[in-house]
């Protein structure tokens, strides 16, 4: 059992269970905002990271490197798998056998998954009726975290230049003082 923060991965999975749930087709772009948007609301509730990955600042928005390499392949198509890691002992021969593992939040012991279940769950109530453009727009709305990376790099912010937890906790907890 692992412990958390959690893989992003996990909660790609947790995402595509609920987009299959409900019928709703999920894209690469619009999976990154979802894990942004719960990584973000975790934060601004608990003070604590949700993933053991940082977000990178992307043209279109918070970019989470794992899950673009993962689901890069579909490009503005909409996701017909989940995320999924190799199984095997290490130095195995991959022609022998793969066996492939889909991450899950069952894969961690945590006192708090329920909590973040429940939190998952919100974020996709709140944010799946966007579309991908929307949610982009959204995380590049003025004073949020994007917004401030991208000021602070005079519009041109580098390759791989992350968002850091603390600028999206700040402002998550913003978010949860208004409401």
């Amino acid at each position: 059992m692992r412990k958390p923060p959690y893989d992003a991965e996990a909660i790609a999975n947790f995402f595509l269970e609920l987009a299959e749930a409900d019928n709703a087709p999920l894209t690469p772009m619009k999976l990154q905002k979802l894990v942004y948007y719960a990584h973000g609301w975790h934060l601004g509730l608990t003070g604590k990271p949700l993933l053991n990955e940082a977000i990178q600042a992307w043209n279109f928005g918070p970019v989470i490197k794992s899950l673009y390499k993962e689901f890069a392949a579909f490009g503005s198509e909409p996701i017909t798998r989940k995320a999924r890691e190799i199984e095997g002992p290490p130095g195995m021969d991959l022609l022998d056998a793969i066996n492939f593992h889909e991450p899950s939040l069952d894969d961690y012991e945590s006192d708090d998954k329920e909590f973040v279940k429940g939190l998952l769950k919100r974020v996709w109530r709140v944010y799946s009726g966007f579309t991908e453009v929307q949610l982009s727009n959204m995380a590049h709305a003025t004073g949020t975290p994007l917004d401030q990376i991208n000021k602070m790099y005079n519009g041109n912010i580098p390759k791989y230049a992350t968002i850091p937890d603390e600028m999206i906790r700040e402002h998550f907890q913003a978010q949860v003082k208004s409401a």
